[in-house]
């Protein structure tokens, strides 16, 4: 760095600058430490106080908890029971009406009161079958005794006048649904020994108005036990259907096999509660002696009861799950916070403690900002420097005392608008210009803030970092310098090999020409000795020319100078072109060529002559490396772009791995010996990516040693015109 000279401070002057700081540290620290008792007791107080309410709140929480609970499970069980009553409806209303539409069709039927009529057996045996829960259906005479039923069996000579769902119908008085239903207590079955069924008849009226007999449908317990499990009716609670007189049609989902029910009489409460009511909800044990919430209904128009029971444990369980969490909840952070107010209160203990350390901590980090080789200057929102260290001091000629308040604009023209940019022009005390680099960083985004460094209250304080910048920025002019004079030099390079080429091209193109009318016996005949130097005269003419006509692709490439005069060009025909000018070398070396890149036949928008040389060059090196007995396939195909995809791809030597990085460049090959096998000068490959690249495709290689290579062209989809296409030009052919 440059030096900027002298200050005007004295040593007084900074003896007592770097005294003033450790008294205002202990000044500090004194009235904080005695606000610091009263923030202690506060602190605890705060956090008794939270812990109390915080319980508080969960307790009364729990405790509408419960009665929610209680609510929701009284919800539920009448819900159960609305449920259970639709079902049984439903079931008694189909039945009801089964027996009705039976009638009808026994009375209109001619042997409808014919006993064992083949035609209504299976009559019967149809509708039963039609409906799950039917077990039987039977229709008996005036006497008792049965005309006709639809169970598999023979009709019973027995007389059943002695059963209740028979004699209902007969004596005068007897207690029938609204409809004339009759429904009875379950019985056992006479038909089918071992079954209980639940009878449900219906008078049956002649069309004159007469007795004709009873229509009964027996319903088989386990099959409506079925349907309301196939509803999940018994999965939310006990389900209890019983007759108005008590008998227990139907119990489910009752868990001690003891507490089973033959009438409601048995049930404590139950009557007294439905006594001249049509529902009730209670609380009250259950037939298991659980304490359960019950709710009761009375089928409307149907002599049936329905009871549905939850336990009340059930009711709350979910309560009591919630409760243990929030007791866990509450006990966890009752323990936390007393946790925290301990911490909080013993950090504050060590406060004092810390203000001494404070001081001296300030005194060592203002000794480092003074050993720092580069400049420290701290300055407010407003731009008015706070601190100026000694760095800073000789960098810009100036002393601290005589900075503090000053704008940093004083220092660095446009400097708050321009932080932690690397090229700025400072100005010392002399007004002496020179470049700097100025980082800038707000202390109060992190920790570690200078004490005292942002007077007056100051929101924020920035650090700014100033380094000159005067000798990196003469190495850069001088590396600049450098890379201007090797530019120039490769430029020359370049215009001189561009020339160089054109100047060798004519007496090559004269060698070649002359070697050709030699080789034409148009001076005379020549000896085959004569003729063979002829020829070998212009095969190495030939080379030569290829040679200086890629050095001059190259040094024009490389220039940026290569233009490309694109047309539309058939890709298998320039495939076929290329192929026929290596036939015979290929054929002099016992290679097979297959040609296969018709199978995608596509009008190119290229330059001609550059796509020719890249596919010619690609076929060259696969013949030139390829051994004898091998072959070298082209082949074309489409990518999934849309772009064309054209491979060649030989049984040659392949190359090795090591070499791959360097395959495109210039002037590069796998065998550098002066004893090498191959001739060529390494730049095939190299002109022909730097010829795709400028056409927007790739030339990409895959080898294995020993196995052959494949070559892949790929140019992208808007080099592509579509097949047969002639225009002049890529709009025209798109346009056709």
């Amino acid at each position: 760095m440059d030096d900027p000279g002298p200050t005007d401070e004295s040593p007084n002057h900074v003896n007592d600058r770097h005294s003033v700081a450790p008294r205002l540290a202990a000044r500090r620290s004194s009235m904080l430490g005695v606000a610091l008792g009263s923030v202690r007791s506060l602190m605890m107080a705060s956090g008794l106080a939270f812990i109390l309410v915080v319980n508080g709140l969960i307790g009364y929480g729990i405790f509408q908890r419960h009665g929610e609970s209680l609510d929701a499970g009284e919800r539920a069980t009448r819900d159960l029971a609305r449920m259970l009553e639709a079902q049984t409806l439903r079931t008694v209303f189909a039945v009801d009406q089964l027996l009705a539409d039976l009638a009808f069709a026994l009375n209109a039927h001619p042997q409808g009161r014919r006993r064992d009529d083949p035609a209504i057996q299976a009559h019967l045996r149809q509708r039963r079958d039609a409906f799950p829960q039917l077990a039987d259906l039977v229709a008996i005479d005036a006497t008792g005794h049965v005309l006709n039923h639809s169970a598999d069996r023979p009709t019973p000579p027995f007389s059943l006048s002695d059963r209740a769902y028979v004699a209902a119908h007969q004596a005068p008085g007897a207690t029938l649904a609204d409809s004339g239903l009759y429904v009875g207590a379950p019985l056992a079955s006479r038909v089918v020994a071992g079954t209980a069924v639940i009878p449900l008849s219906r008078r049956w009226s002649l069309p004159d108005g007469g007795f004709g007999g009873v229509l009964v449908a027996m319903i088989d317990p386990s099959r409506l036990a079925a349907t309301l499990e196939s509803m999940r009716i018994d999965r939310m609670g006990s389900v209890t259907l019983a007759l108005s007189d008590g008998s227990v049609l139907l119990e489910r989902h009752s868990p001690d096999p003891r507490a089973s029910l033959t009438r409601l009489a048995d049930w404590p409460g139950v009557e007294a509660a439905l006594a001249g009511k049509e529902e009730a909800t209670f609380r009250a044990p259950a037939p298991d002696q659980q304490d359960s919430i019950i709710s009761l209904r009375r089928v409307a128009g149907y002599p049936f009861i329905v009871a549905a029971t939850l336990p009340r444990g059930d009711a709350l369980a979910d309560w009591r799950r919630d409760t243990a969490a929030w007791t866990a909840i509450g006990a966890a952070m009752t323990i936390a916070i007393a946790l925290l107010t301990a911490f909080v209160v013993r950090q504050h203990a060590r406060l004092e403690e810390d203000q001494a350390q404070l001081a001296a901590a300030s005194r060592r980090i203002r000794g480092i900002l003074d050993s720092m080789l580069d400049a420290v200057v701290t300055f407010d929102a407003h731009g008015r420097i706070l601190t100026f260290n000694r760095a800073a001091e000789r960098m810009f000629g100036a002393s601290e005392r005589a900075m503090i308040g000053q704008p940093i604009e004083a220092l660095i023209p446009d400097g708050q608008a321009s932080a932690n940019d690397r090229d700025l022009t400072a100005l010392r005390r002399d007004g002496h210009a020179f470049p700097i680099g100025f980082m800038v960083s707000d202390l109060q985004e992190g920790e570690g803030a200078l004490d005292g460094a942002a007077p007056r209250g100051a929101p924020h304080v920035f650090v700014g970092v100033i380094r000159d910048m005067t000798r990196r920025k003469r190495q850069e002019a001088e590396l600049m310098a450098s890379k201007t004079q090797a530019e120039l030099a490769n430029r020359a390079k370049s215009e001189f090999l561009a020339n160089m080429s054109h100047e060798l091209r004519t007496p090559l193109n004269a060698i070649i020409g002359f070697a050709e009318i030699l080789t034409s016996d148009f001076f005379g005949t020549l000896s085959a000795r004569q003729k063979s130097c002829v020829q070998d005269i212009h095969d190495s003419g030939e080379h030569l020319l290829s040679i200086v006509n890629a050095v001059l692709d190259m040094s024009k490439i490389d220039s940026g100078h290569y233009e490309l005069h694109e047309e539309a060009v058939e890709a298998h025909e320039a495939v076929a072109q290329c192929l026929m000018m290596v036939r015979d070398r290929a054929a002099a070396n016992g290679i097979e060529l297959r040609n296969e890149a018709t199978a995608a036949i596509a009008t190119l928008w290229v330059d001609r002559r550059a796509f020719k040389q890249v596919i010619l060059n690609l076929l060259s090196n696969a013949v030139k490396f390829t051994p004898r007995g091998g072959h070298v396939r082209v082949a074309a195909a489409w990518d999934e772009e849309g772009g064309l995809r054209l491979t060649v791809t030989d049984t040659g030597i392949g190359i090795p791995a090591d070499f791959m990085a360097e395959l495109f460049q210039a002037f590069r090959q796998a065998e550098n010996s002066a004893s090498r096998r191959y001739e060529g000068t390494g730049l095939g490959l190299s002109i022909s990516k730097n010829l795709l690249d400028l056409h927007g495709g790739s030339l990409s290689c895959e080898s294995v040693v020993g196995g052959g290579t494949t070559m892949t062209v790929r140019l992208p989809a808007e080099r592509i015109l579509g097949p047969g296409a002639t225009g002049h030009g890529r709009g025209q052919a798109a346009a056709s």
